[in-house]
């Protein structure tokens, strides 16, 4: 091999013998020439064991090229295919902390268009495993810098010192410091596709490493900006992509409000279904004109909500310091509901889990008039039982999975009604049918699952009953479904999912999407 050879950029898939080799069709990265120790990294000096790097969430567009699903097929040919709808995407969000964004739209029953390539995702490049320096020497902020730009150095990005809530110091190793957004190596998790409306004058970002098993691993990043309400909009912008994080295969598992850190404050905990499963916990703050992002990510189970807010109470002394803030920083973190997304209401992608870790992505319909005829349990005709001032209905069909059935797919059914007692009378009297069905029809047997209850916006009280139904059919064949009866205030939601005994969700994720549903239901 040629010196120019060996220097030449290869894509991941490629080996020595045979460039031209096809990708592997895996979300595994970790085979990826970004994840390799840099040549003449302390990783390759002999006798330095070097700390693996963890395997970190691809970019949004991984899967651009690849076809929508088929119109589903009902089991019991008892709902219409779904139509050319459009994807749930991210929304205004909390009004007080997050604004408006666009939504996305695609055809269910056409051709994905190209998605928008975000960048690699974050960490990717593993840089010299420095011991940790804890606060480093001032650096000067980037030439675009105003200069009446708060004083805001590489000292106050955050150390191993900082993250000893999270593991010990010592195991701790910085694998990269930049200090101009160009440098950047890596980025938070589900900003893949920013489109920043606003550049920073300053921007500093660090990235930590734990030898851990579960590859413990954050990145701290601090930005700048000319102006306050420029530094607001994009605070917006960024917990509004975080609220629907539409990167694959995220799944938003839970939310945090903090208090005591700064002007606003914003956490969220995503999970990135792969083999091992990475969770990562994401948190955002703003003071007068600067932000900072902490992510911290692991395999297997997620940091601690408080701790993160603790790691980063240092940074934001000296953020409110250089900004000549008043703010006594005194970081409180209590759970919250997941912010409101569009469509307001209902259920998104990143609500649904994976059936086979690894393998699927959800796309989603626009709600629209209802029209399924439900799955023969229900004793009632769903589109016009009386009582609803309103109903709608939509469709979540699983992609890119080569073991999802046919038929597989959830149907999320909204009624409304004029006041809670009327919907909790409707969710009671369907509930009972459902339990009831294999009384009335002999093809039908029924499991009902314990209930799930929970609190929702404003403080509502949400509940739902869940069902495992197997129905026979004309051919002697058995469908089975998975169903909750869901509500939330003055609104009922029914959700069917129509399975099979070998591809459907475990009774741990049922129940989850149990609390989930009304949840989202009670933001509409």
């Amino acid at each position: 091999m040629s010196e120019d050879e060996r220097f030449r950029p290869r894509r991941a898939w490629q080996s020595d013998e045979d460039p031209a080799t096809t990708p592997p069709d895996s979300d595994d990265t970790s085979g990826h020439d970004l994840f390799r120790p840099r040549r003449g990294s302390a990783a390759e000096v002999e006798g330095v064991t070097p700390i693996p790097p963890p395997v970190f969430p691809r970019s949004a567009g991984e899967y651009a090229e690849s076809p929508s699903p088929a119109p589903r097929r009902s089991a019991l040919s008892s709902s219409s295919p779904p139509e050319p709808a459009e994807p749930a995407s991210v929304a205004p969000g909390f009004r007080s902390a997050l604004g408006g964004g666009s939504l996305a739209r695609w055809a269910v029953g056409g051709v994905i268009g190209a998605l928008v390539v975000g960048t690699v995702s974050f960490f990717a490049t593993r840089g010299p495993l420095d011991a940790d320096p804890g606060p480093s020497a001032p650096s000067s902020p980037s030439a675009s810098a105003s200069p009446s730009a708060p004083a805001v150095t590489d000292a106050d990005l955050v150390s191993g010192s900082d993250l000893t809530g999270i593991a010990a110091a010592a195991s701790w190793a910085v694998t990269a410091t930049s200090t101009a957004a160009a440098d950047h190596e890596g980025r938070v998790a589900c900003l893949s596709t920013e489109n920043p409306a606003h550049n920073p004058t300053t921007s500093l970002q660090r990235t930590l490493a734990t030898s851990d098993a579960d590859q413990l691993a954050a990145l701290h990043r601090i930005d700048v900006y000319a102006t306050e309400a420029a530094a607001e909009q994009m605070f917006t912008e960024r917990t509004t992509a975080l609220s629907g994080c539409a990167e694959l295969p995220a799944r938003i598992v839970r939310s945090s409000a903090v208090t005591g850190l700064g002007d606003s404050a914003f956490q969220i905990t995503v999970a990135f279904e792969n083999q091992p499963v990475q969770f990562h916990t994401v948190l955002v703050t703003r003071v007068g004109t600067s932000i900072q992002m902490l992510d911290v990510a692991r395999n297997g189970a997620a940091a601690e909500p408080g701790l993160l807010a603790t790691a980063a109470a240092r940074t934001q002394t000296a953020l409110c310091a250089a900004e000549d803030a008043t703010c006594t920083v005194q970081p409180a973190v209590a759970a919250a509901v997941v912010p409101p997304v569009e469509p307001v209401g209902w259920l998104i992608p990143a609500d649904l889990p994976r059936i086979r870790l690894g393998a699927g992505r959800w796309t989603a319909s626009e709600p629209g008039d209802l029209t399924s005829q439900g799955m023969g349990c229900e004793n009632m005709t769903l589109v016009s039982e009386p009582g609803p001032t309103g109903r709608e209905q939509a469709t979540y069909l699983m992609t890119q999975d080569d073991q999802a059935p046919a038929t597989f797919g959830v149907d999320e059914m909204r009624f409304t009604f004029a006041d809670a007692a009327a919907a909790t009378a409707f969710a009671g009297k369907l509930g009972t049918a459902l339990a009831s069905c294999k009384d009335r029809v002999n093809t039908a047997t029924v499991s009902e699952l314990p209930a799930v209850s929970g609190t929702g916006q404003d403080g509502v009280a949400v509940s739902s009953r869940l069902f495992s139904i197997r129905q026979a059919t004309a051919d002697n064949a058995a469908v089975p479904y998975q169903l909750a009866v869901s509500v939330a205030g003055p609104t009922v939601t029914y959700t069917i999912i129509t399975v099979s005994d070998a591809y459907k969700f475990t009774d741990p994720q049922l129940a989850e999407l149990g609390v989930r549903i009304p949840v989202r239901a009670s933001q509409g």
